[in-house]
């Protein structure tokens, strides 16, 4: 099986520096010529479907990277960003004046510690690894591009390379660029990783 793991484009949120996971904030203009740029990327390459999380940013992208093609579309819930709660769409300057002990402790330990109103680490881990049960039932020999969110897509490529969850942190996904992984019995192979070509 074949994938190309794709972050969505830019957001006023990644301009802004805030955090943004359950909100549902579309394109710049320049996160749709990311989006672009990468399906120029893939464009000699057959792909059997697209996945995409019901958000926007994600959605967006995928659209583009299907312009042209007779490719299914899918949506898939399971890999959107993990929700931030009462800290969505704040900047962190903000969160170390306004709750500064709740943010120093996340930051030593975002699996343990806990955000206001928002989705526990381990919530986030199940939901992902119920998401990768569904994609290993789909044909071994299939080509899949999905589009998701930095959490998501680090937290995926961590599992499927059999490392700790707390190892997501090790694989930024960049946007405008593509991952390439195959897996094959049993086993994860990194081709490509933030592979953007020339933008």
């Amino acid at each position: 099986m074949k994938l190309y793991l794709i972050r969505h484009g830019q957001t006023e949120a990644n301009i802004n520096g805030v955090l943004c996971g359950s909100s549902d904030l579309p394109l710049t203009e320049w996160g749709i010529c990311q989006a672009q740029h990468v399906a120029q990327q893939l464009a000699a390459i057959p792909l059997d479907a697209i996945i995409h999380t019901d958000l926007a940013r994600s959605r967006q992208t995928a659209q583009q990277i299907a312009q042209g093609r007779d490719t299914l579309l899918q949506v898939q819930p399971l890999l959107q960003e993990m929700c931030f709660g009462d800290w969505e769409l704040r900047h962190p300057l903000e969160l170390k004046a306004s709750e500064a002990e709740g943010y120093a402790l996340w930051c030593q330990d975002r699996q343990a510690a806990k955000v206001p109103q928002g989705e526990p680490f381990c919530d986030f881990t199940q939901r992902i690894r119920q998401a990768m049960r569904q994609l290993y039932q789909m044909p071994p020999d299939s080509r899949l591009a999905i589009v998701a969110h930095q959490g998501s897509l680090s937290l995926m490529l961590a599992m499927m390379l059999k490392l700790a969850p707390a190892d997501m942190w090790r694989f930024p996904f960049k946007q405008g660029c593509v991952c390439e992984v195959e897996l094959t019995n049993g086993s994860c192979v990194i081709q490509r990783l933030n592979d953007s070509g020339v933008l």
